[in-house]
């Protein structure tokens, strides 16, 4: 498994406190930096779901960030290298 699948590198308690709307806009936000970190923390979002059981609708809401990230990737045009 890669080692980013493993690393913990965002505060996921302090983002599991954030209303659906606030969670939402912070993922955007990575996106828009870099869409590769915003499905890293997708990722560790999703992995640490068990972990928060009051937080309800994560995995729609996540799935529907990565769905949306997925279609700004596959627009994204190629870097020439």
């Amino acid at each position: 498994m890669p080692r980013a699948c493993v690393t913990k590198t965002h505060n996921l308690a302090a983002l599991m406190r954030l209303s659906d709307l606030e969670l939402k806009v912070e993922i955007q936000a990575a996106a828009a930096a870099d869409p590769l970190q915003a499905l890293h923390l997708c990722h560790e979002l999703l992995a640490a779901q068990q972990y928060y059981p009051t937080r309800r609708g994560l995995s729609a809401l996540v799935g529907r960030e990565v769905e949306r990230i997925g279609k700004q990737l596959t627009h994204q045009p190629e870097i020439a290298q």
